[in-house]
């Protein structure tokens, strides 16, 4: 993993570390149904007192083991003890201690307590039934000492797994949150940086522009009508310009969208827009409905921007006559711009587009909408629609 990548979550647990209570349970019922064999064995056999003596123990240790674990530990272990010391055979008893023995140690005491009392009290019932400890004579002895020991480690096991588990996922959550407001952080800083250079240089030259041709208005003769309106539409460009460099240094400054930031929805302006480029020499044939509805801001700049676009391809590459339909209703804006395309004596008609379409499918995508072209020797159509409610990408609002 690179220094740009970080995790997206924390790494998952094997299925048996996330099985704690789960197991728990299983537990319990293996040793309920061991206690209720048990008692019926014990009935069976006429209700000895070292059987009783020994269920009643055993029973007692396990409902213990919750509330007071080191009484419920001694209990299950004198199980076994009392029912060898009244004569009655404690092999049920001995199961049901190694599985508490197993339910302690997963609730956190030590294999080392609980396996070795549970092991040291099966080995002395052993005895006492038998009166030998030699495997070869009684092959019990060996069986329920390491019974205890092996269910107490496996308990301990996995109550370390479930530990180290745990902690390894707190500390990879802390990692990607530690990473994430450094990412940011650094966003924020390049943002600043960015904004400062565009106003210490690009926001700069433009003022000058706009100076140079306020000043060329004041030396033009009397009579340049023509080149004084020339400049009055370059200064209203460029003041444009000034107001869009001023928006979008105050977004990256804020660190918020552009368009969530625009102060009144721009697909009002279309208009405006249009009257610009007539301005530029397009003779265009408009016809704008609806433009008093009110659109998400990010579907009202997406409508604008893709208009601006369009008249851009259609000034660039047309031959000067643009048709300019836009529609917008509470369902979403649907948007056509139809231009007369240049005919090339060498190569043709030309061909629109490029990055700007690229720009312009982008921008409609962001919103859900979709861009559409199309063509033929004479004409170059663009067709757009945009829903009026932004949808969902990667799971976060457009």
């Amino acid at each position: 993993m690179t220094s740009l990548e970080q995790p997206r979550r924390a790494p998952r647990s094997p299925f048996w570390s996330r099985t704690g209570p789960t197991l728990e349970r299983v537990i319990l019922v293996i040793v309920a149904l061991a206690i209720i064999v048990e008692g019926i064995t014990v009935a069976g056999a006429g209700l000895p007192v070292g059987g009783v003596l020994a269920l009643v123990a055993t029973t007692a240790g396990v409902m213990f083991c919750y509330r007071i674990p080191y009484l419920g530990l001694v209990l299950v272990a004198a199980g076994p003890l009392i029912g060898a010391l009244f004569g009655w055979a404690p092999i049920a008893n001995w199961s049901i201690a190694c599985f508490a023995a197993l339910l302690l140690s997963l609730r956190g005491m030590s294999a080392v307590a609980s396996g070795g009392v549970v092991a040291a009290a099966n080995l002395a019932s052993v005895w006492l039934v038998s009166g030998s400890l030699s495997i070869t004579v009684n092959p019990e002895a060996s069986v329920s000492a390491f019974a205890a020991i092996a269910t107490a480690a496996v308990g301990s096991a996995i109550r370390e797994s479930r530990r180290y588990w745990t902690e390894l996922h707190r500390r990879t959550t802390e990692a990607i949150t530690t990473r994430a407001a450094a990412v940011d952080k650094s966003v924020a800083e390049e943002r600043l940086r960015i904004a400062r250079d565009l106003h210490d240089s690009v926001g700069h030259q433009i003022a000058v522009v706009n100076m140079h041709l306020g000043a060329a208005d004041v030396h033009l003769p009397a009579d340049a009508h023509a080149s004084r309106g020339d400049l009055a539409a370059a200064q209203q460009g460029v003041q444009a310009v000034l107001r869009e460099t001023q928006e979008i240094l105050r977004v990256l400054r804020v660190g918020a969208e552009p368009d969530s930031l625009a102060p009144t929805p721009e697909h009002g302006r279309i208009p405006e827009l249009i009257e610009t480029f007539r301005r530029a020499g397009l003779t265009i044939e408009a016809t704008l409905s609806g433009l008093e509805v009110d659109l998400p801001l990010a579907v009202s700049a997406a409508a604008y921007r893709i208009s601006q676009e369009a008249l851009t391809n259609a000034h660039r590459h047309g031959s000067g006559d643009v048709s300019v339909r836009v529609s917008v209703t509470p369902a979403g804006v649907a948007l056509e711009v139809v231009n007369l395309r240049k005919l090339n004596a060498a190569a043709g008609p030309t061909a629109g587009g490029g990055h700007g379409l690229v720009g312009m499918r982008e921008r409609a995508a962001s919103t859900g909408g979709q861009v559409q072209v199309r063509e033929d020797a004479r004409f170059f159509w663009l067709t757009a629609t945009l829903p009026a409610e932004p949808v969902l990408t990667n799971g976060a609002p457009a």
